[in-house]
């Protein structure tokens, strides 16, 4: 059987690709779009301001998201002011989650007037102003024509776009991830997904088994930078040389394969040549195809 070689560094990035278009995702979150889209459409106010905006929070989960994309405040953000309205009325206990902000903006009306007035009154809302910098108030407060912004379908289509962008990335992971189990299935081979005791460690994809794995897999596809690349690039590095240590120990053949790609990985060089150097193998999506080969060398 022919020994299977490692891509360069320089010829992996020459193949890698920053965006990645998968045709069946791109539809599933155009239909999406729309779908909201359509919903913003048929929202029709009484002419109350605050009981317009409790009406619109409660009609749908997705519309609380299309706030904060209006008044381009982040989540996370959300819930720290939250918090800071909570600290406010001597309520000290852990950060509530998005999920039970909304399910409390469904079930509680005073809650939800609450949060609609947060949004109306920005830096003017009394409680507020006392507990959260002007910084985040002024970002929070809604755009007065909110109502006008939302019947216009290609603006709000825009800030649905933004709005949908984490979940747009998480899908193209597991679509990605989807694809090259569909790539194993085809080959015949068995896998799956989790701890690997003789690593102590969490693997995306092994080959065959989790409990005597002869090839495993890391993928990541990221189209952003973040400090967490550096982190995992560390962590998969130990993972590498733990398997290297067994081989060496044990007299096997085991290998670790990571499988990168996206332009975030391509912004930070330094980052992906660990990755690139940390494995046995570094492929992207254009090499998938030498994938089957170095399997079926380490199996024994």
């Amino acid at each position: 059987m022919q020994v299977p070689h490692k891509i360069g560094f320089d010829e992996f990035i020459c193949t890698c690709t920053p965006l990645l278009r998968i045709p069946e995702l791109e539809e599933e979150m155009r239909q999406r779009v729309q779908r909201l889209v359509d919903g913003l459409l048929d929202f029709e106010p009484s002419g109350n301001r605050t009981d317009d905006l409790v009406e619109f929070l409660r009609r749908d989960k997705d519309f609380l998201g299309v706030l904060l994309a209006l008044t381009n405040l982040s989540q996370e953000k959300l819930l720290r002011v939250i918090t800071a309205k909570r600290f406010a009325d001597n309520d000290f206990k852990p950060e509530w989650g998005i999920k039970r902000v909304y399910r409390k903006i469904c079930e509680e009306k005073e809650f939800a007037v609450e949060i609609a007035k947060m949004f109306l009154e920005g830096r003017k809302n009394p409680i507020l102003a006392e507990q959260v910098a002007d910084f985040y108030l002024d970002q929070l407060k809604l755009p007065e024509s909110w109502f006008d912004i939302i019947q216009d379908d290609k603006l709000i289509g825009n800030v649905i776009r933004k709005k949908l962008t984490g979940e747009y990335s998480d899908q193209k992971g597991k679509h990605i991830e989807g694809m090259i189990c569909a790539r194993l299935d085809s080959m015949g081979f068995s896998y799956r997904k989790g701890q690997v005791p003789l690593l102590g460690k969490e693997v995306d994809i092994a080959i065959l088994s989790l409990e005597d794995p002869y090839v495993l897999i890391m993928v990541s596809y990221m189209e952003t930078t973040s400090s967490g690349q550096t982190t995992r690039a560390n962590e998969q590095n130990k993972i590498f040389q733990d398997v290297i240590a067994r081989n060496v120990r044990y007299n096997e053949n085991r290998a670790l394969v990571n499988i990168v790609d996206g332009a975030g990985w391509l912004a930070r060089r330094s980052d992906l040549r660990k990755l690139h150097n940390g494995c046995h193998y570094c492929l992207n999506f254009k090499n998938l195809d030498l994938l089957e080969g170095i399997i079926r060398y380490h199996i024994p």
